[in-house]
């Protein structure tokens, strides 16, 4: 039986005409907001909206970029047909996973192998 929390709606307001996101769990309000969403926090709901002052057009690039991190995150995404795009980028990695890039942003070395000692 799927989960309800799994499946979020990405629309535009027909009244207000504002991009708003609802639906999901937390790892969902997560990947909105690292998409670029911001959290509207009410009594009984919480949801998501773009940021005030951006192009329609850049509306649209946020909620393509967060559509496709929740369906990679294995998210059902109800969304305007303009939205999706069928695009997969790779998943965000989880919060304190290990990264083979280092601190200062270049690739490790991998490690050294030793040598017998004879």
């Amino acid at each position: 039986m799927p989960r309800s929390d799994r499946f979020l709606d990405i629309r535009r307001d027909p009244h207000s005409d504002e991009l708003l996101a609802r639906g999901g769990d937390s790892e969902a309000h997560s990947v909105l907001q690292r998409a670029g969403f911001i959290a509207v926090v009410r009594v009984h709901e919480t949801y998501h909206r773009a940021p005030t002052g951006l192009t329609e057009d850049d509306e649209s690039r946020l909620a393509t970029d967060a559509v496709a991190h929740l369906w990679v995150a294995g998210y059902h995404v109800d969304c305007d047909e303009d939205i999706n795009t069928g695009s997969r980028p790779a998943n965000y990695l989880p919060l304190g996973s290990s990264s083979p890039i280092s601190p200062s942003g270049s690739a490790r070395p991998p490690p050294r192998k030793r040598r017998p000692m004879h």
